[in-house]
């Protein structure tokens, strides 16, 4: 594995694309990481409008403008590491317009999410466990005292927190749902609103009604008081099982194969003395494991981390979403490339489910495969396309390509097509 690889492949592993520019400019593997670590640059703000007078006064459409927006920030924005956690965290933290039906609900949500990524993980969690989104996605508009919804409950426990096998019973998802009680949406536009503002919850936000909270004795993981929300949350927090499965998604996400169980406790109970998210990266970023050879290319590259590579490696500065159902209403053979995310599956806030968007081998079926084409159409104008082949993968961030891809490559004359070939090279569909 050549110099140049190894540095491309810290840049695009704590990143969302592949920044040719930036690895031209690094000349060692610890210039690297300190380059992907650097968040000396001001955090962006996310775009979010006046609130809407009811919920009836918007689209889930409307939330193309702020996947542009956030796309964009993935293409240019100098903190590389900050897009590397928002992604893993929405991801983590799953929630789909699709039944929030808010684009309002889902920017805000995704201002908190942007707020703590690089923070910390138990202060982050505490906030979307009363996120308004996270609560109309999983009910809990609906958990109340006496008619429990365990929605919540279950998914905190077992995708957000300790994992599948991380120690909980049905029992403990009981409890905390019971704990989770009482929190609801003011959403205007509902018989309820009125309501609700009048207990002193603005339009668009959550709050506790304690008429709603069960606030009788739980047991929960081994503790027994009356637990709320807050509290339910620091009792689940106090598991080892906790730092250990999130230590162990993150490890997963940037090194690109799974931790063992020495390094999954080692990182995770490190992780769970301050809950520092930064500190469990540098930790794993310094792990040698994350520039070894068997991490290398061993990371299915997302759709998104496609696209965002493709811009950045021919020089585009914006995306034209246009994300229709109907390719007849942009004109004969049209395609947007909100439209090809659409057909792959991997919009962003737009999570199949509350387990997050696909990925490893999921994403290397012929229809993604065949589709992934279909994203070259974020390009108005032709690409800048290199002559040299050398020049032309190292704007997609390739660096050790295969005599087979390269005869490919220089077996073609026209530019456009070259620029597809190393596109859609087995390369550039690994991270």
């Amino acid at each position: 594995m050549s110099r140049r690889e190894q540095i491309s492949h810290v840049v695009r592993r704590a990143s969302m694309g592949a920044h040719p520019d930036i690895v031209a400019g690094l000349d060692s593997v610890d210039a690297a990481i300190a380059r992907v670590l650097d968040l000396s640059g001001t955090p962006p703000q996310v775009p979010i409008g006046a609130p809407p007078a009811s919920i009836d006064a918007q689209r889930p459409v409307e939330i193309v403008s702020t996947i542009g927006w956030w796309l964009d920030q993935m293409r240019a924005s100098p903190r590389l590491i900050e897009e590397r956690l928002v992604w893993f965290w929405h991801d983590h933290f799953a929630t789909s317009i699709a039944k929030v039906r808010a684009p309002y609900l889902m920017q805000q949500q995704h201002a908190t999410v942007r707020a703590h990524a690089t923070g910390n993980f138990a202060e982050l969690l505490h906030a979307i466990a009363k996120d308004p989104a996270m609560l109309v996605y999983l009910d809990g508009n609906g958990n109340a005292v006496g008619k429990v919804n365990e929605n919540f409950g279950r998914e905190c426990l077992e995708l957000f927190t300790m994992g599948i096998g991380g120690g909980y019973t049905q029992h403990d998802v009981v409890e905390a749902s019971r704990a989770f009680s009482g929190w609801v949406v003011n959403v205007p536009g509902r018989r309820y609103s009125a309501r609700l503002e009048a207990f002193g919850a603005p339009p668009w936000h959550s709050i506790a009604i304690p008429q709603r909270h069960d606030s009788g004795s739980k047991t929960l993981l081994g503790t027994t008081a009356a637990l709320d929300l807050d509290g339910a949350l620091d009792v689940i927090l106090g598991q080892p099982a906790t730092g250990r499965f999130v230590a162990a998604k993150l490890y997963r996400e940037l090194v690109g194969i799974a931790a063992d169980d020495e390094a999954a406790t080692r990182l995770g109970d490190a992780f769970a003395r301050d809950w520092s998210i930064m500190g469990l990266v540098e930790a794993i970023l310094a792990d040698q494991a994350f520039t070894s050879p068997s991490a290398v290319r061993s990371r299915v590259r997302t759709p998104v981390e496609k696209l965002v590579g493709l811009v950045q490696a021919g020089g585009a500065t914006s995306f034209d979403l246009g994300i229709v159902r109907n390719r007849a209403a942009r004109g004969q053979g049209a395609f947007g490339i909100g439209e090809a995310l659409r057909s792959i599956g991997f919009i962003p806030f737009v999570p199949p489910n509350v387990g997050g968007f696909p990925g490893g081998s999921g994403l290397l079926g012929p229809h993604q495969l065949v589709h992934a084409f279909d994203l070259l159409q974020v390009f108005d104008a032709a690409p800048v396309v290199p002559d040299d082949t050398d020049a032309l993968f190292a704007r997609f961030g390739l660096f050790d390509v295969s005599r087979g891809t390269r005869r490919v490559i220089d077996a073609e004359d026209d530019p456009g097509r070259r620029f597809a070939l190393a596109a859609m090279s087995p390369e550039f569909a690994v991270a």
